[in-house]
This record gives C-alpha cells, structure tokens and sequence, in this order.
C-alpha cells in the first residue's frame, strides 16, 4: 500500500490509469459514440479485434480495421466471419506509404520504440491518404498504434484532412524523450478544429470536431 501512495503521488500516469479504471473507460468511453449503418469508423491498431467487435456492433456502422503485425493480422482475420461490417487490412497508419521495421511486445509492438526483439517488415499506409480516399466524413477514428499516432497525426493535420474526422479517440505513447512537446503541438493544432472532451494522460483521450 504504501509503495502504490507514492507511485499515485508521484506517477502522473499511474494516477491516470487508476482514473480511467474508476470511471470505466474501456467498457463505457471508448464506445460512447450514436453511430448508424451509414457511419463510417476507422480502427487503426486492431490488435485482436476487441475494439473492432464492440464498435461494429453499435448501429452497425462501416468499419475500417488496420492492423501492421502480421502475426495479429492473421488471427484477426477469423473474427472478421463474424463481423460483415468490417474490412480489415494488414498495414498500419503513419505518415507515408511503404515498409517498416516493426520491434514485436505483444500489444505494444511499434515500429517507434528503438528496442531489442523480434522484427518483422510491415505495410504502413499514409493516414491522410486512407481519409481522402474515403470520399466522405470520418464518423470515428481509434488510434492506439505505438507512437506512429505522432506522424500520422502531424499529416492529418499539415493536409488539412483532420477536419474531416468527427470523433478522435487517441492513445498517445511516451516513446521518446520529446514525445510530451511533440503531443503538445499536436494537440495545439487539433484545439483550432476539435474539442478535447475528455483527456487521461497517455491513456486515451476524446477530441470532437467543433461544429
């Protein structure tokens, strides 16, 4: 007990984390969103599809599911005969397209974090290409990627096509020593179109377009 009182009171994260534990987040702020079949949502970092599964399944909206590890990919793909809504591509989101290395941790493999560990080439798609090539609003877009939120959200935003996103949940990651004043500015630039609704520190957070 007396070691977790001075992580709480010393640990800005950890605080977070026990906040977003008490108000639920996983089960009742990531999907809080009135979505119909003709909401279109983008899942970038599916992973096993947890996301993908609740999301689809709230007014069955059109959904497109990004995942870069192959290994993840492949097991996703079973959950997908469930899920007729959501298409799933092996390839993740960033700020160009081509390959990368990908360091695998499990639900935190990155191709951000300078580690030791299997790699493996991965498919990385320009986020703001995946937007324009929709043709039409972004109801909701999830972004739980391991750092490249950094890149692909500096593109949305330098090609204006962040407007086009309505709902913005992100996990942003502390991946680097510049990783706080590189989310400072991007959340600067995200105030002049979007409102942050609700914010835990390097957990999740919401940001709305401003209408």
């Amino acid at each position: 007990m007396g070691f977790n009182l001075i992580r709480f009171a010393l640990d800005p994260q950890y605080r977070a984390i026990k906040r977003w534990k008490r108000a639920k987040g996983d089960e009742r702020l990531l999907t809080d969103f009135e979505l119909g079949p003709a909401s279109l949502v983008v899942d970038a970092g599916f992973y096993k599809g947890d996301f993908s599964a609740r999301i689809s399944k709230n007014g069955s909206p059109n959904v497109l599911a990004f995942e870069p590890a192959p290994e993840f990919c492949k097991k996703a793909a079973s959950l997908l005969e469930r899920l007729p809504n959501v298409t799933l591509e092996c390839a993740g989101l960033s700020d160009f397209n081509g390959t990368a290395s990908l360091v695998y941790d499990n639900d935190g493999s990155s191709t951000q974090r300078k580690q030791e560990g299997d790699t493996v080439e991965v498919t990385l798609r320009r986020a703001s290409d995946v937007v324009r090539a929709a043709g039409r609003p972004v109801d909701l877009m999830k972004l739980n990627i391991e750092g490249d939120e950094y890149p692909a959200l500096e593109d949305l935003i330098a090609e204006g096509q962040v407007a086009a996103i309505r709902h913005l949940v992100v996990q942003f990651h502390l991946i680097g020593d510049d990783s706080r004043e590189r989310y400072a500015r991007i959340a600067e630039k995200l105030s002049a179109t979007h409102d942050l609704v609700w914010r835990y520190p390097f957990i999740w957070e919401r940001w709305d377009l401003r209408t």
